[in-house]
């Protein structure tokens, strides 16, 4: 795992937390959230053994170094994944350097699948990201940095028909507070989620090692600074920065210690590797007028002690204040593959509600901007779609949510990350001026 890094001004699409539940740090501490506990181990009553500790009932054995056999890699593979620079070994490069990035990068342009990845034997190797210009952003990727080194590969080497969710450990590059408005990530395919966190104190464990993960993926861990960007999906595209949102940033604390909480699932006829590549396009700090601030709604936790039951057919609704005027920039629903349905509105008062989200394909999840430049697609009885223009609030209104589900399998969903087995309803976005955080 190495970050490349190059510092300051450029070019917003603010970084959405995305996702799912993950392993906690055993404390379960989860800031009022009534969870199972757990053992002397970590791990929860009626877990498998071997899942990773923390992990909720019903989830995936986590996988270890030890869990997978050796892999011997292709031999005319090497380096350092996607950095496209050299490293203190010329053997170990993966990049071209001779590639440059094209022209208006960090507004809208993609670095993507322009690094020349040489043939790693894994699906995906066109995925990789060209690093930002130098002065204009940095990159983290986590993955191998030599393809060469089973021990390595065999990390992140991940076999057909697992699905799990676990943390690795990163510092941030940045040896100064940087402020950001726009990222690009790209994952291999088997992406689910990654959900990058930023703590206080340093990380427990090395490199190249999936640990238990500090938080629950509900953001109550008291020792969070913020998240960094994440994901949904396997690629979350670079966007374009609205007059609107010219002076908005969000921070990144200088060498913070941070985890990326990795969901993966392989349903495929051939094994995948756990690997992503992440730019951040810098923003001058002097610009800087306002910091934007992560929505969080976390729906269904109370799932995780009263399941829902097989043949359940029934819309589940929540619901978060906003306590001060400002604006909604942008949202992001997540459910598994038994929800049908998930609907966002902005409630200024019955009658008054006002739709603002909508999707239907788990498969499929959608982020929507709100602002002077994007137009959304309309709603539709079938398709995703949400409004358009400046979303404002005001103190008083609540963010409400819903997610139709349908239990048509044998087994009770939890508030777990199986997308087949488990099921959630979160809310995800970025605002200007409330604070719109709730664990439901």
């Amino acid at each position: 795992m190495r970050m490349r890094w190059m510092l300051l001004p450029a070019s917003f699409v603010l970084a959405l937390g995305v996702g799912c539940s993950s392993s906690d740090d055993g404390s379960n501490d989860q800031g009022g959230v009534q969870l199972p506990p757990t053992d002397q181990a970590g791990q929860t009553p009626g877990q498998t053994p071997g899942q990773t500790p923390g992990q909720t009932p019903g989830q995936t054995p986590g996988q270890t170094p030890g869990d997978t056999p050796a892999v011997t890699p292709p031999a005319d593979t090497g380096g350092t994944a996607g950095m496209g620079g050299t490293t203190d070994d010329p053997a170990m490069d993966t990049g071209d350097t001779s590639v440059e990035p094209p022209a208006g990068v960090g507004n809208g342009v993609s670095l993507r699948g322009m690094c020349n990845l040489p043939d790693t034997g894994y699906p995906g190797d066109d995925t990789c990201l060209l690093p930002p210009p130098e002065g204009m952003g940095m990159q983290i990727h986590i993955g191998p940095e030599d393809y060469s080194d089973a021990a390595q590969v065999n990390v992140y080497h991940f076999d057909v028909g697992r699905e799990s969710s676990e943390c690795i450990n990163f510092v941030t590059p940045n040896t100064e507070d940087v402020f950001y408005q726009q990222f690009e990530l790209s994952g291999r395919p088997g992406t689910h989620h990654i959900i990058n966190t930023m703590y206080r104190s340093p990380n427990s464990g090395g490199d190249h090692q999936f640990v238990v993960c500090r938080d629950p993926g509900t953001g109550t861990n008291g020792d969070i600074i913020d998240n960094l960007p994440g994901a949904s999906k396997p690629w979350m595209q670079i966007g374009t920065v609205a007059p609107e949102n010219a002076n908005l940033g969000r921070r990144i604390t200088a060498n913070a210690a941070s985890q990326a909480d990795m969901h993966y699932f392989n349903f495929t006829d051939a094994p995948v590797l756990r690997e992503f590549w992440m730019n951040i396009w810098f923003k001058d700090p002097s610009e800087i007028t306002d910091e934007a601030n992560q929505i969080r709604g976390m729906g269904g936790i109370g799932w995780t002690v009263l399941p829902i039951a097989p043949g359940t057919d029934q819309v589940y609704p929540y619901s978060c204040p906003i306590t001060s005027p400002g604006r909604i920039t942008a949202l992001l629903g997540h459910y598994h593959a038994h929800g049908v349905r998930f609907t966002a509105w902005l409630n200024r008062g019955k009658p008054s509600e006002m739709k603002v989200f909508e999707m239907y394909d788990y498969l499929e999840p959608v982020s929507y901007q709100y602002d002077s430049i994007t137009t959304n697609p309309e709603f539709s009885p079938t398709a995703a779609g949400a409004t358009s223009g400046i979303l404002e609030v005001q103190a008083g209104d609540t963010l409400d949510w819903e997610c139709h589900i349908i239990n048509d399998s044998t087994n009770p969903l939890r508030y777990t990350n199986e997308v087949e087995t488990g099921e959630m309803c979160n809310l995800w976005g970025s605002a200007v001026g409330p604070t719109i955080n709730c664990v439901l």
